[in-house]
């Protein structure tokens, strides 16, 4: 899946944009791009992105107990940050596709971007996110039927995307099964079905949800299955590792970096949008709430399914810099670092307290604002690299800020130095997360709501709070994600 989201750095990447989009209309009949098609497309990201290096990204650095190796955000922006370096602005790249009206989006641009078919409330607690890969709303017209089908190996189809539904640029369509699904609370289903899809069995999503001879290859958008799925109209490549069937909170997620969920690959991202060279076992990340080995590697992080509701990356739009710019990143106020330990909070070796101002320049008031995390160094991390766990944070006041700027911004007037409020992040849920958050898990900005919007032009001075429980060379990358 191919989704708009900013992401910034720091040796904790933060924060993200807004993301543009397109006002044409993709028109339904899909069709899997070729090869050539794909390598076409690929230059033309390319040669946008040499065109829109020039956006600003978060990082940051820790103390000397817990190194920023750098981080970066969608298009690959490397941080590269060193302790030698650690002083050094980090930039944030956005998302030249989403932002370069040239680029046409291809037919068939819809792919599965999240899903899982088992929760901790067992073989129903499923769901499948579907993603519009491309820059221009898709509104959904099947070739037969009603809708688009998602079925399972078995033929038989679970849930249809109505004709007539308009899937925003960038945005999701979310299926959930109404016996058990237990992520209500984050995002509700656009449309709900009641029969199990089996452990490891494969799910494709076709351009119509007339079933027989009409779910065949032609008529494909995209399919995921693991590597026990025999029927490979129902996966790409080999598939996913297989899973041994636990009951836990987890979810299989599209790449969002390029690193593979790998918690000790540093360096930037090198995409900016969801992974999909049509090899589920390359594209596809596995993770939970509590780090299991399952199968498919181990990785703490949290399922979070999307809908038509959620808001939409916005890699390009949302500004972002230091609280003070006139100190280094990895200095109070822009990075704080607390040794106090509390085993309770993830924190056993204390916490890192990230700091940064954005400013919303969407055009519009955004009325929410979240930052999804797609590489960090968590557990479990081996001896070197630190144990993060994002967690929810509170409202600090900030004394003595000389950057004009955030006063300006924060206070109405340039007089510096100041006094500003800096807002805590909330960590969302479900799912339960009590041992932090990790890959795929969003904060938000819980001030900036439908009644009390970020106006365009206005900012807002935000804290991202790591509990350590285990310090070393660290990472984080964020997308921003917002809604007008």
């Amino acid at each position: 899946m191919a989704q708009r989201f900013s992401r910034f750095s720091f040796a904790l990447p933060l924060i993200g944009c807004l993301l543009l989009a397109f006002a044409t209309t993709v028109v339904a009949k899909p069709r899997k791009k070729s090869k050539k098609q794909k390598e076409a497309a690929e230059r033309v990201k390319r040669e946008a992105a040499a065109q829109w290096a020039a956006l600003s990204r978060l990082a940051a650095i820790a103390r000397p107990d817990v190194t920023d190796s750098g981080s970066g955000v969608s298009r690959g922006a490397d941080m590269s940050l060193t302790t030698s370096q650690s002083s050094a602005n980090a930039q944030f790249i956005g998302d030249p596709e989403a932002q370069t009206s040239g680029i046409t989006p291809a037919a068939g641009s819809l792919i599965i971007s999240e899903f899982r078919v088992r929760g901790p409330s067992g073989a129903n607690d499923e769901f499948v996110e579907i993603y519009n890969d491309s820059g221009a709303d898709h509104t959904v017209a099947a070739i037969s039927g009603t809708g688009y089908g998602v079925a399972a190996s078995d033929g038989v189809l679970r849930c249809s995307i109505p004709n007539g539904t308009v899937i925003p640029a960038r945005g999701h369509f979310l299926c959930t099964n109404s016996i058990a699904y237990s992520l209500g609370g984050y995002a509700a289903g656009d449309a709900t079905y009641a029969t199990d899809i089996p452990d490891n069995a494969g799910i494709a999503l076709f351009n119509n949800n007339s079933g027989g001879g009409f779910f065949q290859l032609a008529n494909r958008f995209d399919a995921v299955g693991s590597t026990s799925e025999a029927n490979t109209l129902y996966k790409e490549g080999t598939g996913y590792p297989a899973l041994t069937p636990f009951s836990i909170d987890y979810s299989f997620y599209r790449d969002m970096c390029g690193k593979g969920g790998s918690i000790t690959t540093m360096g930037g991202c090198t995409i900016s949008t969801p992974k999909d060279t049509d090899d589920n076992a390359a594209d596809f990340i596995f993770v939970d709430t509590n780090g299991t080995s399952a199968g498919a590697g181990q990785r703490l992080g949290a399922p979070a399914p999307e809908n038509l509701a959620s808001p939409i990356q916005r890699n390009a739009t949302i500004a972002n810099a230091l609280l003070d710019a006139t100190v280094a990143k990895a200095n109070p106020p822009n990075q704080v670092r607390d040794f106090t330990s509390v085993p309770a909070q993830n924190s056993t070796f204390g916490t890192l307290s990230l700091r940064r101002r954005f400013v919303n320049n969407t055009g519009a008031s955004v009325t929410r604002l979240r930052f999804r995390i797609v590489d960090i160094t968590t557990f479990p991390a081996p001896s070197g690299f630190a144990d993060m766990r994002p967690r929810t944070s509170t409202l600090v006041v900030v004394a003595g800020v000389n950057d004009a700027a955030t006063c300006l911004a924060s206070n109405g007037v340039a007089t510096t130095p100041c006094t500003v409020n800096v807002q805590g992040t909330t960590l969302e849920t479900p799912p339960s997360q009590p041992n932090g958050s990790g890959f795929n898990g969003s904060l938000s900005a819980g001030t900036i709501t439908l009644g009390t919007p970020l106006a365009n032009g206005a900012s807002i001075n935000l804290q991202f709070l790591l509990g350590l429980q285990q310090t070393g060379t660290f990472k984080i990358y964020l997308n921003i994600e917002a809604l007008p």
